[in-house]
């Protein structure tokens, strides 16, 4: 008799054992979540001036639409080359230099414009450059950088 005691004592202990490690794996678990929760996403440089090149643009895009040609463009869009971008984005420099470059050349053909045809197709090179390096890097704005193309007129 007394050896089923025991037994019954040593089942019922182990339920207890094993629920309490249950449970504090659950908090663990639980804990690791909030913690993750708690980060900010902080953006990179990169991102930060592409937003601000997007908004800038927009912007560009309702002038060469009333007909005005920019005489420039922003000095920060020169950082493009030297922006951190974020991590694991962007594996090949190289190519992402040379989309960087066109852009560039881009906008200085916007500003370059003797009329307001040939600065609606300098800013739609602009914009497919923009396009074709997201298609490669980061798919994510493909349809905002898409819709800001400009109807050109014949």
């Amino acid at each position: 008799m007394r050896k089923i005691i025991v037994l019954g004592c040593l089942i019922g202990a182990s339920f207890f054992v094993a629920c309490q490690q249950n449970t504090e794996a659950e908090e663990s678990s639980v804990q690791k979540e909030q913690s993750k929760e708690l980060e900010m996403y902080e953006e990179s440089e990169l991102a930060l001036l592409m937003r601000e090149m997007y908004e800038d643009n927009l912007v560009l895009k309702t002038q060469i639409e009333n007909g005005e040609i920019p005489e420039s463009f922003p000095e920060d869009f020169y950082n493009i080359h030297t922006a951190i971008a974020s991590k694991g984005m962007i594996s090949d420099t190289a190519a992402f230099n040379v989309y960087a470059e066109q852009y560039l050349v881009n906008m200085k053909k916007i500003t370059e414009a003797t009329d307001k045809k040939q600065a609606k197709i300098a800013y739609n090179e602009m914009v497919m450059t923009c396009a074709s390096c997201h298609q490669i890097y980061c798919q994510g704005p493909l349809p905002k950088i898409r819709k800001m193309k400009i109807k050109i007129d014949e």
